[in-house]
């Protein structure tokens, strides 16, 4: 049975949110509840190759794709190989999960439409209205219904989904926040990895852009609360991709 996963790293935490070192992926390993020896880090932002398609439908039981400062739209080279890698792996059905940035990734590359949010940036405490089709869903339906608060930060978003997926979760800002793709492609728009600390430092380090943009980064602060609800699809995703 294969039980390692590989993390797409697409991005690197500002200075405030890793003054150790810390990167998306420690995050997310946290949040799987997963061993570090079983999983594999590819940071693809700064030029490191995927494995070989041989490797990847051998060894992995499932792939996860981080968040990142990059749009989606600027069409960078490293994002379209990702892209590019992904697809080949999709006829072998690994399962996937993209966070943020990953989740608008895989929804540009299944032919949604990405692009700013119309209601601008979102950063800080939000609340998901999670579908009662959620319930059906093997990844989902760990999420409460008819909703949870999560931890957003984010200025584009998923403006039209793929065809063919189904939507399970929209926030008063994104109407596509939760999606899955067939039966093994998932995209997250908030942080599953994130707590209050993690996003208040985004918060203060990134406070001149958003006073700039008429937000208010002391209520935002004050507004934080850890959303341990919204984290469990990490480790949910790792529980259906090891019994599968």
């Amino acid at each position: 049975m294969k039980n390692r996963y590989l993390i797409i790293q697409t991005g690197d935490p500002v200075p405030l949110a890793s003054p150790h070192g810390e990167t998306f992926a420690d995050w997310f390993i946290d949040g799987m509840e997963v061993e570090t020896e079983r999983v594999d880090v590819t940071n693809v932002h700064h030029g490191e190759t995927l494995p070989g398609m041989d490797q990847a439908i051998k060894n992995y039981a499932g792939i996860l794709i981080t968040g990142s400062k990059a749009m989606v739209t600027e069409g960078d080279d490293w994002v379209l190989k990702t892209q590019d890698w992904l697809r080949q792996t999709m006829p072998h059905k690994i399962p996937m999960l993209g966070i943020c940035f990953g989740h608008q990734l895989l929804a540009d590359m299944l032919g949604g439409e990405v692009g700013y949010n119309p209601n601008g940036r979102r950063m800080g405490l939000s609340h998901c209205h999670v579908s009662a089709d959620a319930s059906q869903d093997l990844l989902f339906r760990v999420l409460p219904q008819p909703g949870c608060d999560v931890l957003v930060s984010h200025s584009q978003t998923v403006l039209t989904p793929p065809p063919d997926c189904q939507i399970f979760g929209h926030t008063e800002a994104d109407a596509n926040h939760l999606f899955r793709y067939q039966d093994f492609i998932w995209g997250v728009q908030y942080h599953p990895e994130w707590d209050a600390k993690i996003t208040a430092a985004y918060i203060r380090q990134r406070s001149d852009d958003l006073k700039a943009e008429g937000l208010q980064p002391d209520q935002l602060l004050a507004e934080l609360i850890d959303c341990p609800e919204a984290k469990k699809v990490l480790s949910r995703f790792v529980e259906i991709t090891t019994s599968a």
